[in-house]
C-alpha cells in the first residue's frame, strides 16, 4: 500500500499512507502505535526533509508532516476513548493527580491563547497551526496516561523510541560523516532529529549509570554514542549543551541516591565527557581540517556569534510585546519583528526561546501555569525515585527525569514542548513519570510491573 502510494503520489501520498496505517493500527495495538508515532517522525526527518527549518517561511514538507501527525493523533485518541483495554477507574485516579490537573489547566490556557489570537486579528492559519503544535503536548500526555496500563508499558515504549531515534541518528551520522570526508569540509545539516537525539542521549546516560544488565548497558552506550555523533555532525550547540547539562543534573541525583561506586562512575563519565570535549576542541581549534571546523562550531564568542545576537534581538521584541500585553500575551499566530546581523529585518511567528514563546503566545498566565507544571512533574519524579531499589523501575524513572531536565534546559533554545515535531514525544514521556510513580514491584528479570 505504501509503495503504491509513493509511486502514484510521491512523498506526500506516502506520508499519508504510512500515517493512515499507524492510525488504523492504533485500534488494534494502541501502545505500539504510540511508539510508532515517534518512529514515524524519524522516518520523515531521515527521508523527507528537503530544507532546513530556518527563515521566515515554513518548509513545504511541514504541512503534510503535520497532516500525517494529525491523522495518527486522531487514531490514538479514538483508541484511547474506545479501547477495551483502557481502565477508566485507573484513568480517573491518574487524572486527579496534581500534575494532570495542571496539565488540564495548560490545555485550557492553550485554547484561550488561540481565541485571544483570533480576537486580536492574527492570521487564522497561523493561529490554527500553532494551536495544533501546542495541543499535542497535553493531548499526548493524556493519551499516554490512558494507554500505559503499567510501568511495563512505559518500559516497552522507552525501548522502542530509544532505538527509533538511535537508528535515525545512525543514518545522519554516517551520511554527514561521509559527505564531510568526501568534500573535505564540515558538511552539516539542521534537522529536528537533534532534539530527540539529545533526549535519548540523556536516557542512555541514565541507563549507563543505573542498568544492572550488561546487555542493556551496552545498548545504552551504543545509543548514547550514536546520538552524540549525530548532534556533533549536525552542529547543534543547544542540543549538545542541554544533553551535557541534563546528564550533569542526573549526576547530582545519583550523588544523593547511590553509593560511592555509582557516584564515582557518574562523575567520571560526565567529567570525562566535558574535559575530553574541551581538550580536543582546543587542540583542533586552530586546525584547518574537519576537526577544526567542528571545534569552531562549538567553541564560540557570544559577542561575535550572529545566531546568539539574533536570538537576543528576538527576545527584546518579545519583551516589548509583553509590556503591552502582559497577562494574556499576543495570542497564537502573533509575530515578532526584529533586526538580525545577517538577514536584516525579520518577521517570524515562532520564537527561538521556549520561555519567550510561552510569554508571547500565552502571556504571564501561561508562563506561570507552565512553571507550575514543570515543578509538579519534578516533584513527582524525585518523590518516588528516592524510594525505588536498583533495577529497571528506577532506571526508567531516572531516564524520564532526565528527559524532563533535558526538556527544561533545551527549552531555552526553542519551544520543544510546543512544536509539533517533538511535543507528542515530551507529552508521552512526562505521562510515563506519573505511571511509574504508581509502581512498587518488578519482575525477577528486572522488568517493571504495576
Amino acid at each position: 500500500m505504501a509503495g503504491v502510494a509513493f509511486y502514484f503520489g510521491g512523498m506526500e501520498a506516502l506520508t499519508f499512507a504510512v500515517a493512515g496505517m499507524i492510525a488504523l493500527w492504533a485500534f488494534v495495538e494502541p501502545r505500539t502505535s504510540l511508539c510508532m508515532c515517534t518512529a514515524f517522525m524519524m522516518f520523515l526527518f531521515v527521508f523527507f526533509q528537503k530544507e532546513a527549518p530556518l527563515g521566515e517561511e515554513l518548509p513545504e514538507e511541514f504541512f503534510y508532516w503535520g497532516a500525517g501527525l494529525a491523522l495518527i493523533t486522531a487514531g490514538l485518541c479514538g483508541a484511547a476513548l474506545f479501547s477495551r483495554e483502557v481502565d477508566w477507574p485507573l484513568i480517573r485516579k491518574r487524572m486527579s493527580a496534581p500534575a494532570s490537573l495542571v496539565m488540564a489547566v495548560m490545555l485550557g490556557v492553550t485554547l484561550g491563547a488561540a481565541a485571544n489570537g483570533l480576537l486580536l486579528g492574527n492570521q487564522p492559519f497561523a493561529v490554527v497551526r500553532q494551536l495544533f503544535g501546542c495541543m499535542l503536548f497535553p493531548v499526548y500526555y493524556f493519551v499516554a496516561l490512558a494507554l500505559f496500563r503499567s510501568s511495563k508499558d512505559v518500559h516497552r515504549w522507552l525501548l522502542g523510541v530509544n532505538w527509533a531515534v538511535a537508528l535515525g541518528a545512525l543514518w545522519y551520522a554516517q551520511r554527514l560523516s561521509f559527505a564531510s570526508m568526501a568534500r573535505g569540509i564540515y558538511f552539516r545539516e539542521q534537522s529536528p532529529l537533534t532534539g530527540y537525539a539529545g533526549a535519548i542521549g540523556v536516557i542512555a546516560f541514565a541507563n549507563i549509570i543505573e542498568q544492572r544488565s550488561i546487555w542493556r548497558w551496552l545498548q545504552a552506550v551504543t545509543q548514547a554514542t550514536l546520538c552524540v555523533m549525530a548532534i556533533v555532525l549536525m552542529g547543534n550547540r543547544a542540543a549538545l549543551a542541554s544533553l551535557i547539562v541534563g546528564s550533569g543534573l542526573l549526576v547530582i541525583v545519583v550523588v544523593r541516591r547511590r553509593g560511592l561506586t555509582a557516584m564515582t562512575l557518574a562523575i567520571v563519565l560526565v567529567a570525562g565527557a566535558i574535559g575530553g570535549g574541551f581538550y580536543f576542541s582546543n587542540r583542533f581549534l586552530e586546525s584547518r581540517g574537519l576537526g577544526g571546523d567542528i571545534a569552531r562550531r562549538f567553541i564560540i564568542n557570544v559577542s561575535d556569534d550572529q545566531s546568539f545576537q539574533g536570538r537576543m534581538a528576538q527576545m527584546d521584541a518579545v519583551m516589548s510585546t509583553m509590556r503591552e500585553r502582559p497577562t494574556l500575551g499576543a495570542g497564537m499566530g502573533s509575530e515578532t519583528r526584529f533586526l538580525t546581523p545577517t538577514e536584516g529585518h525579520v518577521r517570524v511567528t515562532s520564537v527561538d526561546n521556549g520561555w519567550g514563546y510561552v510569554m508571547l503566545k500565552m502571556g504571564l498566565l501561561g508562563l506561570a501555569v507552565f512553571i507550575v507544571l514543570m515543578a509538579s512533574l519534578l516533584r513527582e519524579s524525585f518523590r518516588h525515585l528516592l524510594k525505588f531499589p536498583a533495577g529497571a523501575l528506577r532506571a526508567n524513572t531516572m531516564a524520564l527525569l532526565g528527559v524532563l531536565l533535558y526538556g527544561i534546559v533545551v527549552f531555552w533554545s526553542g519551544p520543544a514542548f510546543f512544536h509539533f515535531t517533538s511535543a507528542g514525544f515530551f507529552g508521552a514521556a512526562l505521562a510515563g513519570i506519573l505511571v511509574l510513580s504508581e509502581s512498587r514491584t518488578e519482575f525477577p528479570d528486572g522488568r517493571c510491573a504495576a
